[in-house]
């Protein structure tokens, strides 16, 4: 165990590399990426080397592998902060975010994967599988984003992403020294120290996390309250399809973000300020409200049929060119042939008897110059 926990160039260049990797992968929002640098991540090992040697009181070891957890934790949140300085242009992605807010969910995680990695450590055929318990826990990526944090001076950032790192480290050290013990690697008269200290960080780390777990649990309520608020009590929102909606608690006053697609209607702002008093008096604290409206086109499949035969019934559509009605001959009015006296003229064409119209002389005429019907 004294090996596994030694500082040495090994250590040091996996980590590193675990660490540049999971920087990347961050900031690009690549969870394949993220997942890759846990497998190369050498913590479990040194952890694991802590957790029996606070179950065993053994001097020696417990110096040892707490050394090597501090450097590695200094080169990694180094490492990304100097990685982070060069790319402050970048936007915080939701892989580094959602890193940021550890629960009690994190500790339960911690805990098992702690007992895991000490029982695959004790059993030599299952050492192995110590990669899928450092994936499961997931050392690498909240130290990276404690130096992201420290780049961007984003307080809330590096002290949450710390938080869960430390909720990491105390999790598995408690969890694997409880493991060691039922495999019977000391016996329990011996163990009491390191198991009440155990204890104490255990509780004294349980009560930030219970806080957070907390906040998690009222901004879900909230959330709920407030989508049933808008959906069913108010005007503006009814018919409208709410797309997501996300509530800052931690903000003065607390904000509220509705997405909706594609509202049939126009929303005014007069309207989005009416939403915002009327949830402000139904949640009974301060609320700015804002509404993003995204663009939807729903589409119907059309019948072949109904497309090649034109509808007449249809109102002309502004632009369009109107069809110019063509007359049939019969209804064209005919002007009758005129021939003066001394004159050549075609034969006028026959007529019908029944549409031609009497031919009447008109005044002023001479008789030489009477038209010829």
């Amino acid at each position: 165990m004294e090996s596994i926990s030694k500082l040495s160039i090994d250590f040091v260049v996996l980590l590193s590399g675990s660490t540049i990797i999971a920087t990347l992968g961050l900031f690009q929002n690549s969870p394949a990426v993220i997942i890759g640098a846990m497998i190369i991540a050498p913590l479990m090992r040194p952890l694991l080397g802590l957790s029996l040697a606070t179950l065993t009181g053994d001097t020696r070891l417990l110096l040892r592998a707490g050394l090597t957890l501090v450097a590695g934790t200094a080169v990694g949140a180094t490492i990304a902060t100097v990685m982070s300085l060069c790319v402050r242009s970048l936007e915080l992605s939701p892989e580094i975010l959602g890193r940021t807010h550890p629960t009690l969910l994190d500790l339960g995680v911690a805990l098992f994967a702690g007992a895991v990695g000490a029982y695959c450590q004790a059993n030599e055929k299952l050492a192995d599988t110590l990669a899928g318990v450092a994936i499961s826990v997931a050392l690498v990526p909240p130290l990276s984003v404690v130096g992201i944090g420290l780049a961007f001076n984003a307080t809330a950032v590096w002290s949450g992403a710390a938080l869960l790192y430390a909720t990491n480290l105390i999790g598995i050290t408690v969890a694997g020294a409880i493991a060691f013990l039922v495999m019977g690697y000391t016996p329990p008269r011996l163990a009491r120290r390191g198991l009440a200290i155990s204890a104490v960080v255990t509780v004294l780390l349980i009560v930030p996390l219970a806080l957070s777990m907390r906040e998690l649990v009222l901004e879900n309520q909230i959330s709920s309250s407030v989508r049933q608020i808008l959906k069913e009590k108010t005007f503006t929102f009814k018919g409208v399809q709410l797309h997501n909606l996300e509530v800052k608690r931690f903000r003065t006053p607390m904000k509220v973000v509705a997405t909706v697609l594609g509202a049939g209607r126009p929303i005014t702002a007069h309207q989005v300020k009416l939403v915002q008093d009327f949830l402000a008096k139904e949640i009974g604290t301060p609320v700015e409200f804002s509404l993003r409206i995204i663009p939807s086109v729903e589409l119907t499949a059309v019948e072949v049929g109904s497309e090649a035969e034109p509808n007449t019934n249809q109102a002309p559509v502004e632009g369009a060119a109107m069809p110019v009605p063509v007359q049939s001959q019969s209804t064209q009015h005919e002007q009758p042939s005129v021939k003066r006296s001394g004159e050549d003229a075609a034969p006028a064409p026959e007529k019908d008897p029944v549409q031609s119209a009497p031919q009447l002389e008109p005044p002023g005429l001479k008789p030489e110059d009477k038209i010829e019907g």
